[in-house]
């Protein structure tokens, strides 16, 4: 698979299986299409764990623990990505946000 095909996995919503693509590739080679792919396909694979965190359950709790490592991730992340117009620092910003959100949401469960 190419980066270009995972970009193509995003554009018809394929989350999961373009994060599952991109990760080997990213793994052994970090040049600027392919740590872009990472980058948004880890964004997407968040928001997507996020959407699921909707109580305290096991399932939950799970996902909010994954969102988290992602979000870990993205920061490390974050400062190697080509970035033009600021947009990933922005987005890690409001995906901890959205995690902050998530966390308060299974406590008051």
């Amino acid at each position: 698979m190419t980066v270009k095909e995972v970009f193509e996995l995003r554009r018809e919503g394929r989350v999961e299986e373009a994060y599952r693509a991109i990760l080997p590739m990213y793994r052994v080679h970090h040049g600027k299409y392919t740590t872009l792919a990472m980058f948004w396909c880890a964004v997407d694979m968040m928001n997507l764990l996020l959407s699921r965190v909707v109580s305290s359950d096991a399932d939950s709790m799970s996902a909010l623990h994954e969102a988290e490592l992602i979000h870990k991730s993205l920061l490390r992340l974050c400062p190697n990505v080509y970035d033009e117009a600021n947009a990933c620092k922005s987005t890690v910003a409001n995906l901890g946000e959205a995690l902050r959100v998530a966390r308060l949401r299974t406590f008051s469960n």
